[in-house]
């Protein structure tokens, strides 16, 4: 549970302005003005400064600047995951129109960033989750959902909490105390794209279920085995005990899919040292429908593409919010054989509408616009191919896993990982 630690902040707030509804809002950015940012739980020396290193994702001028120090565990309380910058400077009562939220985000390690949307009293609060996975320090532009805002009452969103870090670090030696930045912060009525893999950035929030983020049983790790199908460099981890429940595995309350109906099943890679099913517990918001999918995962040792057939009428029609990945769904209390915990590797979780072909690959996403532009990328980054429209993938491409990103005719770009 989140400690509620107010540390020393100033009380001066800034005159804020109610903002109208656009299908891109930026609330904070080089344009805005009277958003002030004080700090949260800590010590974390909150200002807003030069940007460090302009580049191609982030040429601003200014952006939010936060000491992160390495957590002590010691009374003077500093360094708790939940530390971050508090702006008590907004005013968008009608919140409830936009979807996804963008920000980006600059540190020098990886891990979960967590925002906070909270109204007046700060008592009634949306989290929603994201990633950050680059290793040399270099902006990420990082998309939460925006979910659970009902409570946020009539006057919406007034207060934005950044916990830029929201990783326990005590023991890990390789941490040091460090400076994080966090810019321009978006309002979009876009969906978010739905998907994972380890590189993703839209589908942060994996945490261990049950139980909490401090436990460290689900975690992005590097991809154990990038000899065979898949290739990606990170991954996620679930560690399984003997006596966890057949339930136990991993949680992501972070997803945004308004409508199941066009899809026909997920996908996703995974890979254990033990055969045995695996499942997808799929849950409404507020928990009021939920569904079980389960496939069987025969291939030891290897990673394995398991697919999960979404039923007519899932959930009932409400949308999808939760996941939670039941990594090894049998009951081993009494099994003899299951003695030492196993670490179970998550990848590449998509939803499929059941069109996409596989050697001349045909595009088929469900999107609402039409795709102008083409591009495939290597997975080490090496734009490959460029073309004009969705079409088919050009047939002088060799085999092999690639990043296939989309433009479409309003400027919204579309990834997913593709096998030719």
């Amino acid at each position: 549970m989140k400690k509620n630690f107010l540390f020393t902040m100033s009380l001066a707030l800034a005159m804020a302005m109610p903002l109208a509804a656009q299908d891109d809002l930026v609330i904070y950015g080089d344009e805005t003005t009277g958003i002030v940012w004080q700090n949260f739980a800590g010590p974390t020396n909150v200002q807003e400064v030069a940007n460090p290193s302009p580049d191609a994702v982030n040429a601003t001028g200014k952006c939010i600047s936060m000491l992160r120090p390495k957590e002590t565990g010691d009374t003077d309380e500093i360094g708790w995951p939940w530390e971050g910058a508090l702006s008590e400077s907004f005013d968008v009562p009608n919140i409830a129109e936009y979807n996804s939220l963008t920000m980006l985000v600059k540190k020098p390690y990886p891990g979960k960033v967590c925002v906070e949307l909270q109204n007046l009293t700060g008592g009634n609060s949306s989290m929603i989750w994201g990633h950050y996975t680059a290793v040399d320090g270099s902006w990420q532009k990082l998309t939460f959902p925006i979910i659970n805002i009902s409570s946020l009452g009539e006057t919406g969103l007034t207060k934005i909490l950044v916990e830029i870090h929201r990783e326990v670090e005590n023991d890990n030696d390789n941490f040091e105390d460090c400076i994080m930045y966090a810019d321009e912060i978006t309002l979009h009525k876009a969906m978010p794209a739905f998907g994972f893999n380890g590189e993703d950035l839209n589908a942060g929030g994996w945490l261990p279920f049950p139980g909490d983020e401090l436990s460290k049983k689900a975690l992005i790790v590097d991809n154990p085995d990038k000899a065979g199908v898949n290739e990606t460099v990170s991954c996620l981890k679930i560690v399984r005990e003997k006596n966890d429940e057949v339930f136990a595995g991993a949680i992501n309350r972070n997803l945004k899919v308004h409508d199941l109906s066009p899809y026909k099943y997920f996908t996703m890679l995974v890979k254990k040292d033990i055969a045995g099913p695996v499942a997808l517990e799929l849950q409404s918001p507020g928990e009021t429908q939920k569904q079980v999918l389960s496939a069987d995962y025969t291939e030891v040792g290897k990673w394995q593409e398991l697919r999960f057939d979404i039923p007519e009428n899932v959930l009932a029609g409400e949308p999808l919010q939760i996941i939670i990945l039941q990594a090894h769904a049998v009951d081993t209390k009494e099994d003899e054989t299951f003695t030492e915990p196993i670490d179970i590797y998550v990848d590449e979780l998509y939803l499929s509408d059941g069109t996409t072909s596989t050697g001349n690959v045909v595009v088929s996403d469900v999107v609402s616009a039409r795709i102008v532009k083409s591009e495939l990328y290597s997975v080490n980054g090496t734009r490959v191919a460029v073309w004009d429209g969705a079409s088919y993938i050009p047939s002088d491409v060799n085999s092999g896993v690639y990043i296939l990103r989309q433009t479409d005719e309003l400027g919204k770009v579309h990834s997913k990982k593709i096998f030719k």
